[in-house]
């Protein structure tokens, strides 16, 4: 049917890509619109020892807490690999209270270091006599920095990093274990009365602390790993030069 033909055609926005051209990952009215399942969801993959590691968390207890831990690859792209994010059957219980999820946390982080770990600044602010949020997380094996407060700011670098260019793959990229950030952040819509900023009616706790990540990482990459003959050559200056570490032995020689 030609006329039917022309009236897609005609179509614009997120409607015209939907029914024209069959991409239904977008919807009118979708904050990040540059998601795409197929580009920015991955299989599970072993992450190099060489890659710097990065932690987020938005603590709640009547709504989820979140928590997702990125590796930055040698081309500062970013690789979210694990997630954890409370059972709905848990809000508002203790089983979601602030030490039960720090020490959860903390035992999914055993053995890692990481570059960056940041916690809700909103974890850090005293509301009577007893711990902060921020407080009881540290003292279960949590230690953590305050985010950063510029919503609109970490929005537009959620952006940044999701934006597909013709020869560039996205910046950040999510392990297919990552049910809860890949299953809400597509969902998220506008605000009606501040179109930049997204409706935080919506379930936005994987989308806040990866935007405190992003803000806070300053557009980070891994060093690449030295090879073995690098490693060799520094060793061999490091014997052979004369500096702080090697000049009381020539003095001790003479």
């Amino acid at each position: 049917n030609t006329d039917y033909v022309e009236y897609l055609e005609g179509l614009t926005g997120n409607l015209g890509k939907a029914w024209r051209e069959g991409d239904f990952d977008i919807f009118e009215g979708q904050f990040f619109n540059e998601w795409r399942y197929d580009q920015h969801a991955v299989d599970p993959f072993p992450i190099p020892t060489s890659w710097k590691r990065i932690r987020g968390i938005d603590h709640g207890r009547a709504k989820p807490t979140s928590c997702h831990w990125g590796a930055i690859d040698h081309d500062g792209t970013i690789w979210w690999y694990r997630e954890h994010y409370t059972r709905p059957e848990d809000l508002g219980k203790p089983e979601n209270d602030a030490d039960v999820n720090a020490k959860r946390i903390a035992e999914l982080s055993e053995g890692e270091q990481y570059a960056l770990s940041v916690l809700d600044s909103a974890c850090f602010t005293k509301t009577g006599t007893g711990e902060t949020i921020a407080e009881i997380y540290e003292k279960n094996g949590v230690t953590c920095e305050p985010s950063p407060k510029d919503r609109l700011a970490g929005w537009a670098l959620f952006h940044e990093y999701l934006r597909r260019d013709p020869n560039q793959p996205p910046k950040m990229r999510f392990f297919s274990t990552c049910v809860n950030a890949i299953r809400t952040i597509p969902t998220l819509i506008h605000d009606e009365r501040r179109p930049e900023d997204l409706d935080s009616d919506g379930e936005d706790h994987a989308a806040d602390e990866i935007s405190y990540q992003l803000q806070a990482l300053h557009e980070s990459k891994s060093p690449l790993p030295k090879d073995p003959i690098e490693i060799r050559l520094e060793q061999f200056k490091k014997k052979f030069s004369l500096g702080a570490h090697n000049i009381g032995d020539l003095y001790s020689r003479r």
